[in-house]
């Protein structure tokens, strides 16, 4: 048994119901439930529990782990912390009332017939006696007046549920039981040629069905059957009956029966409380009923790895370290100790790596979880493999050259970080990175490209190392949009790419060229997505541009064609010339070519020139061809 030390616990003072919110019946039902859903596991499982060993029990999806402690710290009087477990206030009752009195108190508050076994239990709990004593006493009590029994005699309820037919007049049998003829009234037509002799289940299910989804009283019931059946009634064997039919009735505490169908809109209230409750903090110590001791910091046991790993199990998304020390350990955010335990617990998981992966910061998963698609590239993101282009005088086309080659301004442009991309890119310390992008900028401005928009990806080209954090390989993130819409992100060093961005990427509406902003948040596994519909000049393609570059790319794709010929039948439409950016970004939409190819055939070949950071093509000179004074640039 836990040894009774209360923990100390906090909870936000929650804001006072609105008139209309006091008044809804389903959600006061979807509290009262809940509560009755713990307190009834808590005595199944005989001893403090945590919170997530209490709400697998339960078995409702609906239930989080958050929403039931949520739910315990804002009834201390029914329920109590010891030593990071939850269990029932009831158990810490005064030893010295009549044991006989507590069973009647812990009937009543579990609210159906207890089982004899917890019943022993509950009283071994109270009076600190071996539960073995009261194996033999719990059962004599139960035989008292106050408790009947069902099941044969295998569990026992409150006579106090029954009805009190002591007298013969109605009027007194209404009057006795709380009844009002009203009520009678109201529900009369509902049972009028139910035999209730034949079949009294019928009866009292489309009594608790009338219900409209809300409980039915146990007495209710039990009225139309006395005035049915007369001198034949039998309250103990009717309610035993209905008890038997556990997975269409649920017994509810204050002798009343809800139908089983009716938890479905309960449970739409579970869930939007459970999205909420995540975002009340720690502020108000609630009651204890001893003394907190000082806090201690953490010394992990086996027990509680054991249970960390049971937490992951069926689990597919990442779970934070400061989550697992309020959900599983049960250790209050509010601890004096609470970073020094984050940081004992987050080396403990990272030293078990077959049980649990680190995917960054304070972030752990179960093995084998991460999105199947982590690790690879896109082929959409692939460069394809040519066939070799030759002109009809037998003369090598797409030469790649050098960056010696290359003019200034071409050096300059293909180290541009816009420029590059997966599989493209240059060591982070020569990259041409822009003022104030660095990696401990607190706002990046990043350009989008058509094909990563259209697969939610990212190069992490464009993001200077150490921006993200830098381990492991694969870091999961949170990214938030201006909605506060939270969306998993995943940034891979090996393949140099972040996944998971189509969702943010929706409301952009440029193809290529968006610009947005990433920015740094507190939490150093969060971060902000901003854009604000502007466009990069370099990268920007519009709609109709788009389609021409689609339907030839569609050309291409039908027979090969060589990048020299690409790049010509693009700067024909550039009668002006085009920046390096924006021929290396049609190229791009036509067929995934790298940089420096394009850079190549750009400085070698004289019909191809610049005029004022603007490339154009000269068709008089194209059959001059290569330029020899590059030929010992080739790369062989």
């Amino acid at each position: 048994m836990a040894t009774k030390t209360a923990e100390k616990k906090t909870t936000k003072k929650a804001a006072a119901p609105t008139p209309a919110a006091a008044a809804d019946p389903v959600e006061t039902l979807a509290g009262e439930v809940l509560l009755t859903f713990l307190h009834r596991v808590l005595v199944r499982l005989g001893e403090p529990a945590r919170v997530p060993e209490i709400v697998r029990e339960i078995g409702d999806e609906a239930i989080s782990a958050p929403l039931a402690r949520r739910a315990m710290e804002t009834h201390p009087r029914r329920f109590v912390a010891v030593d990071r477990r939850w269990d029932i206030a009831q158990r810490y009752l005064d030893r010295q009332r009549p044991q006989e009195r507590t069973l009647e108190e812990v009937v009543a508050a579990y609210g159906a017939p207890l089982p004899l076994a917890n019943a022993a239990g509950e009283l071994a709990h109270v009076y600190g006696r071996p539960r073995e004593h009261f194996e033999e006493v719990a059962p004599r009590l139960l035989r008292g007046p106050r408790f009947f029994p069902v099941a044969e005699g295998l569990a026992y309820g409150l006579r106090a549920w029954l009805l009190d037919t002591s007298t013969e007049r109605e009027d007194d049998v209404l009057f006795y039981n709380y009844l009002s003829a009203d009520t009678v009234a109201a529900f009369a037509p509902v049972v009028q040629g139910a035999d209730w002799e034949a079949d009294p289940l019928a009866a009292a299910h489309a009594l608790v069905a009338a219900g409209g989804g809300l409980p039915m009283d146990n007495r209710l019931i039990q009225f139309f059957a006395w005035r049915a059946l007369g001198e034949d009634f039998d309250p103990v064997a009717l309610y035993d009956q209905m008890h038997a039919q556990s997975d269409i009735l649920l017994a509810l505490p204050d002798h009343r029966w809800l139908p089983s169908d009716a938890l479905e809109p309960l449970r739409a209230v579970w869930r939007a409380q459970a999205s909420q409750v995540a975002e009340l903090a720690p502020e108000e110590p609630a009651a204890e009923i001893a003394p907190a001791a000082p806090a201690k910091p953490l010394e992990l046991t086996e027990e509680d790895l054991e249970e960390i790993a049971g937490y992951f199990e069926g689990r597919e998304e990442a779970v934070s370290v400061p989550a697992l020390l309020t959900n599983v350990l049960e250790l209050p955010a509010s601890a004096g100790t609470f970073a020094q335990d984050a940081q004992t617990l987050t080396q403990a998981l990272r030293a078990r790596p077959d049980q649990f992966l680190w995917v960054g910061t304070d972030r752990f998963r179960a093995p084998d979880t991460l999105p199947p698609y982590i690790g690879q590239v896109p082929e959409s993101l692939t460069f394809p493999a040519l066939p070799r282009f030759e002109t009809a005088d037998g003369e090598i086309l797409d030469q790649m050259l050098t960056d010696a080659a290359f003019e200034d301004d071409l050096k300059e442009a293909i180290l541009d970080p816009v420029a590059q991309d997966v599989n493209d890119q240059e060591p982070g310390d020569r990259t041409r990175w822009p003022e104030g992008q660095t990696a401990d900028a607190q706002r990046l401005r990043l350009v989008l490209k058509a094909h990563h928009k259209e697969i939610g990806t990212f190069p992490l080209a464009q993001i200077p190392f150490g921006f993200f954090p830098t381990e492991p390989n694969i870091v999961e993130l949170t990214l938030r949009d201006a909605a506060g819409n939270a969306y998993p992100i995943y940034v891979d060093y090996d393949v140099q790419l972040v996944y998971g961005l189509f969702d943010v990427y929706a409301d952009i509406a440029a193809d290529s060229g968006a610009v947005f902003h990433l920015e740094r948040t507190d939490n150093p596994a969060e971060y902000r997505f901003v854009q604000a519909n502007e466009t990069d000049p370099g990268v920007f393609v519009s709609d109709a541009r788009l389609g021409e570059m689609l339907d030839f790319r569609a050309e291409v794709e039908s027979g090969p064609v060589s990048t020299y010929d690409i790049i010509r039948r693009i700067l024909d439409h550039y009668r002006k010339g085009a920046s390096f950016l924006t021929l290396l970004t049609e190229v791009n939409l036509v067929r995934r070519t790298p940089r420096r190819l394009i850079a190549s055939i750009l400085s070698g070949y004289l019909a191809f020139h610049p005029r004022a950071n603007r490339w154009t093509f000269d068709a008089k000179r194209e059959p001059e061809g290569f330029d020899r004074s590059k030929t010992g640039y080739i790369v062989r």
